[in-house]
């Protein structure tokens, strides 16, 4: 069985996809917070990553890998450490045996692994992304919105300044997913298949 690595924008239903697809195969699946605590397990730091995900710290970082005063060096030399906490935590698992990675540039990390299915799952329909995001988070279709907005951008600056590519560069996957087209369920049930699938 291969490993599942997900990039996806906000309101796409990705993170779903990649918990149910976890859950039928009987793998584990690690988002960011699930990450923070398997890198405690290995004796790794990245404690701060929640911190900068609260702070908007994709735009930031963006920012601060052109910034030039000492501070904002600092900081910046600070993200790279946290990040290369996240890159050994993601390695590390990946080598324990299969498993589901949501974001945090799983899909660059793990580019090269032969056993690893690297997806983006997109919803070409903003209206259905708004209200998976109204139904899933609680919030009205104005914050809905916003939130898609700052979460997207966000994810996209946070992939472009660790990897210097573009998050929706179709080259950077092995497949990509239209929500719009096709239900969370199906999705589930490609991707299961394909993690399943072995080489003759």
């Amino acid at each position: 069985m291969k490993s599942l690595a997900i990039e996806r924008e906000f309101g796409s239903g990705g993170r779903e996809i990649g918990m149910r697809v976890a859950d039928a195969a009987g793998i584990p699946c690690y988002d960011s917070s699930l990450l923070v605590e398997a890198a405690k397990r290995y004796g790794i730091s990245i404690g701060k990553l929640q911190d900068y995900d609260e702070k908007g710290g994709g735009s930031m970082l963006y920012n601060l890998m052109r910034a030039a005063n000492l501070c904002q060096e600092k900081e910046t030399s600070e993200m790279y450490e946290i990040q290369y906490g996240v890159k050994e935590t993601i390695r590390r698992l990946e080598a324990e045996g299969p498993a589901v990675f949501i974001g945090r540039c799983a899909t660059e990390i793990l580019k090269y692994r032969p056993d690893v299915v690297r997806v983006y799952v997109y919803s070409s329909n903003e209206q259905k992304k708004i209200n998976r995001i109204v139904r899933t988070e609680g919030v009205k279709k104005d914050e809905a919105k916003w939130m898609m907005e700052r979460k997207d951008r966000s994810r996209r600056n946070y992939f472009r300044f660790f990897t210097e590519k573009d998050w929706q560069d179709r080259r950077n996957y092995d497949l990509e997913l239209n929500t719009d087209m096709i239900s969370v369920e199906e999705c589930a049930d490609i991707l299961l298949y394909m993690i399943r699938k072995t080489e003759n």
